[in-house]
């Protein structure tokens, strides 16, 4: 079997080429055929689309963001990803079960067990369109990420977190959102929304803890909030799941979201910056191809 070891060069300080290098040492004594892949800037159908052809899997050494990069051109190829995680959160991992371990990885491609799941994309003003896998939101959240992605320089942690978490608590300013689900429409009023594919969300607060990442759906939730610390009494919802008894919690589901904000806000999506600065009207749905997941034995 031959396969593709994707790496991010800054994902995890540099944890990232060390791990591929080690798996694919591991891998080649055990008989597979492997081609180590640097992660490049260009868009992915350009210098990936080629190296993934008569590939018979792929494996992202990386975080989450490494993973959004690579689900839609592995989708389009028909080609099984598995992720090793080197990044902060590693929900897509944790999700699944996957390991850095070279044992389990080997372990799946003997078995060659996949699962297929659904891929979501967003589209904003001026033709903006962006694929993700986990989950995108605006609200606070993204406007950390933002302010995080701002000062960027190299790999992060959980504590790269903290000074932008500090400034956001004064500084960030909701907008008044509605959305129309499968075309019905509601208006929110302030607060933050996310709508996920997967359950799973940063720091295991999972929000949409309902999303089911096969159902051909996406999961929509709205949490209202007129300022930040007004979010604080949410902490200890979501990390137990009682978010979803509280009354004014909106959690509703569809094919298609349309969410409108007033005034402009920003959007993250699988824990990265969506490009393109502040949008009034973000469109979510699923997207035409779906993800063969490469599951563990």
């Amino acid at each position: 079997m031959a396969i593709a070891v994707l790496f991010n060069p800054i994902s995890g300080s540099g944890r990232a080429e060390r791990v591929a290098s080690a798996l694919r040492d591991a891998l080649e004594r055990e008989g597979w055929i492997i081609e180590l892949v640097p992660t490049e800037r260009a868009a992915a159908s350009v210098w990936l689309a080629p190296r993934l052809r008569g590939k018979d899997a792929v494996v992202v050494v990386g975080g989450d963001g490494a993973v959004r990069l690579v689900a839609p051109e592995a989708a389009r190829a028909r080609v099984p990803l598995w992720h090793v995680p080197c990044g902060t959160e590693n929900l897509f991992a944790r999700a699944f079960g996957m390991s850095r371990s070279a044992a389990a990885l080997s372990s799946a491609l003997r078995h060659r067990a996949t699962r297929e799941i659904d891929l979501a994309a967003v589209e904003r003003e001026g033709g903006l369109r962006d694929d993700f896998v986990i989950m995108a939101s605006v609200g606070f959240d993204a406007s950390v990420v933002h302010a995080l992605s701002a000062t960027r320089r190299g790999g992060i942690s959980h504590l790269s977190y903290a000074r932008p978490i500090l400034s956001a608590l004064g500084a960030w300013r909701p907008s008044r959102l509605a959305w129309s689900i499968d075309g019905e429409r509601e208006d929110l009023g302030e607060g933050m929304v996310v709508v996920g594919n997967l359950p799973d969300y940063g720091a295991r607060l999972n929000p949409a803890a309902g999303a089911c990442c096969d159902d051909g759906e996406l999961d929509a939730v709205f949490i209202p909030a007129r300022g930040a610390f007004e979010l604080l009494p949410w902490v200890p919802l979501l990390w137990t799941g009682l978010h979803r008894r509280h009354r004014l919690l909106r959690e509703r589901r569809g094919r298609r979201i349309e969410l409108d904000l007033s005034p402009h806000a920003e959007l993250q999506l699988d824990g990265d910056a969506a490009a393109g600065g502040p949008g009034g009207r973000c469109v979510f749905s699923l997207s035409e191809v779906r993800l063969r997941v490469l599951v563990p034995a």
